[in-house]
């Protein structure tokens, strides 16, 4: 495990109310599995505060690392909110064992929201190593305009072993090939993945939405080995 005193080194903003933020990691001894998360402490009022994220970022970029969160009205993110390139932080990590196999298999994702950012460090990492996974992702959101990292999917979707599937279930627009109106559903899974007996299943998300997915992906016959949960409680 690592801790290190650093500093943010750029804010993107992903979507309104969406930013991703970065500390360099070029020289320094970050090492991290796709999938993990890290705590980041900054000041608040002249009082340390900490949270833990997901790295958005993929092991296999060695220029910095990433976590992105949906900024909401806690102090802390408020604080992020205005935090500008320079500011502080102390990083710890990584922790978490919502990684990828070490053997060959064959993986689905299933999140909502910002429970992206595990995924796509995982299928950022998938795609800089070339490793022979067959991935296929079911993504929820509202409409098109939530869409985390929808340029960047789309870009992970051209591998031929990375298959990308669009949930909204707020969405009044004609829908292209590969976007879906609802909710996912265990029916849903059958339909877009017929060989489910045969995966890793990683669910990532609200804990609503996990919960009831992780139900409804165990009537289908698969054992809690090959279900995997990452459960983002709490948007402080």
């Amino acid at each position: 495990m690592w801790q290190i005193e650093t500093q943010f080194i750029e804010v993107i903003e992903r979507l309104p109310g969406v930013k991703s933020f970065r500390f360099p990691r070029k020289g320094l001894n970050l090492r991290y599995r796709a999938g993990q998360y890290f705590y980041v402490t900054i000041i608040i009022d002249s009082e340390p505060m900490v949270h833990h994220f997901s790295f958005s970022s993929s092991p296999s970029e060695k220029q910095y690392i990433e976590f992105t969160k949906r900024i909401t009205g806690s102090a802390y993110s408020r604080t992020l909110d205005n935090i500008k390139p320079g500011a502080r932080a102390l990083i710890e990590g990584p922790e978490g064992g919502f990684t990828l196999p070490i053997t060959k298999h064959k993986l689905a994702f299933i999140c909502g929201g910002i429970g992206i950012t595990p995924v796509k460090s995982m299928l950022d990492y998938v795609k800089h190593k070339r490793l022979p996974f067959d991935c296929v992702l079911l993504y929820s959101n509202l409409n098109p305009e939530n869409i985390i990292f929808k340029k960047e999917l789309d870009i992970l979707s051209r591998n031929p072993n990375i298959s990308i599937y669009h949930f909204l279930s707020s969405s009044s627009f004609s829908l292209p090939p590969g976007y879906y109106d609802g909710l996912i559903s265990k029916d849903a899974i059958k339909l877009i993945i017929p060989d489910y007996t045969e995966r890793i299943f990683y669910l990532s998300g609200p804990p609503s939405m996990v919960k009831s997915l992780g139900l409804q992906v165990a009537q289908l016959g698969l054992s809690s080995k090959s279900i995997k949960m990452d459960i983002f409680t709490g948007y402080k």
